[in-house]
């Protein structure tokens, strides 16, 4: 089993753009009801996660500085890719599990580092399941 068999595509997942201002990202994160979602550019390249997280430490750092939260920040900017790690469209299930202990999804990259979708927590434990996978 590899991830192309338990991928959700890109075109039925949550993403948002890079270049997108702070102000209308989070209004569109909101709307998802979500707590990460992908970050890409305009061309399709992934940029990283951004999270409830990464919100929230804009806004606190900016009550520390005493600047407008989102002034003149992109969601390329708050995307956190070092927390959310990656895998290609080939990568074994071993390394699906390993990966999807720590974080709720992956993000899935071909190898020009495009997104092509998402493998979630939800589906590793199905795909886990004796019965799904005919053994008893």
């Amino acid at each position: 089993m590899n991830t192309a068999m338990l991928i959700k595509p890109k075109s039925q997942v949550s993403y948002l753009f890079s270049d997108m201002d702070a102000h209308e990202g989070l209004r569109e994160f909101i709307k998802t009801g979500f707590t990460a979602i992908p970050v890409i550019d305009r061309e399709g390249l992934y940029i990283g996660v951004v999270s409830e997280r990464d919100f929230l430490y804009r806004i606190l750092d900016a009550d520390n500085t005493g600047s407008d939260a989102a002034d003149g920040i992109t969601l390329g900017d708050l995307a956190s890719v070092s927390r959310f790690e990656t895998v290609q469209i080939d990568a074994d299930y071993a390394t699906l599990f390993k990966k999807i202990i720590s974080q709720n999804f992956i993000p899935v990259i071909d190898s020009r580092g495009m997104f092509s979708g998402i493998v979630t927590r939800h589906d590793v434990l199905i795909a886990l399941e004796p019965t799904s996978r005919n053994i008893t």
